[in-house]
């Protein structure tokens, strides 16, 4: 079944409240098949426990894990709201994209939505063409390659503490655990990044870390500066290892011949490490 198609993209609408939104992107996901209806309620609970809004009147409404189990097939919906609609306060969604996570097929389509909230004018045409194929093949198709960082624009990394570590998840660090580590990493005073590769993310934003498409049982590097910057990779890191909140059943094998990690405790300085931005 297609993660996302014509038959799962709603054009013009006009919800009066973040709860119609995430009812209308339920509703696609169900007409489609992807989901049980029920879903749209564990879409609504996990508005509040979690921010959704992603950025650039961009929301990314998802269930809760618990309720896994009434996901038939991953799918996305997209709903267009050119009026917009309120999702907190001050922050208003053109752009509502449903998720229903049943693996890690979306991976591609949330990175190249991350990568399209710096460029206005694609914002612009998704929110107000009247073609649904505009829309899949904005988010389906293979990103444009990143231009060259300019010299003396690559991130800056001397000076960060390291630790190594791989996300023991079938599915990746989709919308769920992203979150979670960005809630974590936002109770750190010190800067955190994720490495994923080339692509260096800020662990205090959803959006970035999304941009990265660390996959299943990606190895990443999460660093961190500032002056407590040890117990945020400590802590960070076990939460990595743990799973991000998706649990053990959720968590699938080591990729083979993979190295295993130095202790969480054995940091080490930054400076190293080359990448340049996503």
């Amino acid at each position: 079944m297609t993660t996302l198609s014509s038959q799962t993209v709603r054009l013009g609408a006009s919800p009066a409240t973040k709860a119609e939104a995430i009812g209308l992107a339920a509703g696609l996901l169900a007409a489609a098949g992807h989901i049980d209806p029920a879903y749209r309620e564990s879409m609504w609970a996990r508005e509040k426990v979690a921010n959704t809004y992603l950025g650039e009147g961009i929301a990314i409404p998802h269930g809760m894990l618990k309720d896994r189990e009434l996901i038939k097939s991953t799918g996305l919906s997209v709903v267009q709201v050119p009026g917009g609609v309120e999702w907190n306060p001050g922050e208003q969604v053109r752009l509502v994209v449903g998720i229903a996570a049943a693996s890690d097929e979306h991976l591609q389509i949330l990175a190249n939505l991350t990568r399209v909230l710096g460029d206005e004018k694609l914002i612009e045409e998704l929110v107000t063409t009247d073609d649904p194929e505009v829309i899949v093949s904005r988010l389906t198709g293979a990103p444009a390659p990143a231009a060259p960082a300019p010299a003396g624009e690559a991130p800056d990394l001397a000076g960060y503490a390291r630790a190594e570590v791989v996300v023991p998840l079938e599915h990746g660090l989709h919308a769920r655990p992203a979150t979670e580590l960005v809630n974590l990493a936002s109770g750190f005073a010190s800067d955190v990044r994720v490495q994923h590769g080339d692509r260096v993310a800020n662990g205090k934003s959803l959006a970035s870390l999304l941009s990265i498409g660390a996959g299943a049982n990606a190895r990443v590097t999460l660093l961190a500066r500032g002056d407590d910057q040890d117990a945020a990779l400590a802590a960070l890191t076990a939460a990595v290892e743990s799973g991000l909140g998706e649990g053990p059943d959720a968590a699938g094998p080591a990729p083979e011949g993979t190295i295993s990690r130095e202790p969480a405790v054995a940091f080490r300085p930054a400076g190293d490490a080359t990448a340049v931005p996503g």
